[in-house]
């Protein structure tokens, strides 16, 4: 097991719960949401120039779309977009059920967008979640989840990561890329020694998965079969999420949210010796 260097500053944001970073590519361009201050920001890989925009509802996930533009996860559903985040509703998740709002999403090596819903409460298991094709059709694939939170894919893309942060696992499905479909849910690792609750992930080049833990102040790493092999310690309370950015995908970039003490809420990147998994775009 090894200790990663620590990391440094990407962008001082002054969030409450930042979440959702996604390397777009093309614009050389970190995007992410403030899901409870309702914002977007856009960090210039280049510069470190952040733009910010102002939204009207929680917003947990802003994805480069292959058609251009960009795809947006909110409260009430999926809404595409232009380069600013900036566009129409394209449909509704769960409008029979107000008291829940989405939550992390991704999209898999073939572009369809994956999401989770979850309660405000946050104490009962009434989310879900949904796998959205490239023509917009939408799929509910696992039901009674609580806080539906990291997901991610192996570089072969055989295997789907998922989280629902209160089991404090990381669980792995057989994935067949050719039509979406996830099966043979089981256990990838138990985080119950680790201080902390698991949140965001991403998946390294090697097949390694790096999982933030939310109040545990620290990345954790783990190999493919399971195995904790590296640590990476955050310098405030609570890592929500996490994804490869750069030119050669070669640093990892964390996102934070505000914690009692008056620290978190920032983006942070390190350095950590292997490049990632793309951020992939939404194909619809």
């Amino acid at each position: 097991m090894s200790v990663i260097p620590r990391v440094e500053i990407l962008a001082r944001l002054g969030g409450r719960l930042l979440e959702g970073p996604a390397w777009d590519a093309p614009h050389a361009r970190v995007l992410l949401v403030d899901i409870e201050g309702r914002r977007r920001h856009a960090v210039d890989w280049a510069t470190g120039d952040v733009t910010t925009h102002e939204a009207n509802e929680t917003e947990t996930a802003w994805i480069p779309r292959s058609a251009g533009g960009t795809v947006v996860v909110c409260r009430r559903g999926v809404r595409l977009a232009d380069d600013d985040g900036v566009g129409e509703l394209a449909l509704e998740v769960e409008e029979e059920r107000r008291s829940n709002r989405s939550n992390d999403a991704k999209c898999d090596p073939a572009g369809r967008l994956w999401l989770g819903t979850m309660s405000d409460a946050e104490d009962e298991p009434v989310g879900s979640l949904y796998r959205l094709d490239a023509d917009l059709s939408l799929t509910r694939v696992l039901e009674g989840t609580t806080i539906s939170n990291g997901l991610g894919w192996s570089p072969d893309a055989r295997r789907m990561y998922f989280v629902d942060s209160p089991t404090r696992r990381v669980d792995a499905f057989a994935y067949d890329i050719g039509v979406g479909e996830a099966s043979d849910r089981s256990v990838f690792v138990e985080t119950t020694d680790f201080p902390g609750v698991p949140d965001g992930l991403a998946v390294d080049g090697e097949g390694c998965v790096w999982v933030a833990m939310h109040d545990g102040a620290a990345l954790l790493r783990f190999s493919p079969d399971g195995r904790h092999v590296g640590t990476l310690d955050i310098p405030v309370p609570r890592p929500t999420s996490c994804c490869f950015a750069g030119p050669s995908l070669d640093r990892l970039v964390v996102t934070t949210a505000a914690s009692d003490d008056g620290s978190g809420g920032d983006l942070f990147v390190c350095d950590v010796g292997v490049a990632g998994m793309p951020t992939i775009a939404f194909a619809g």
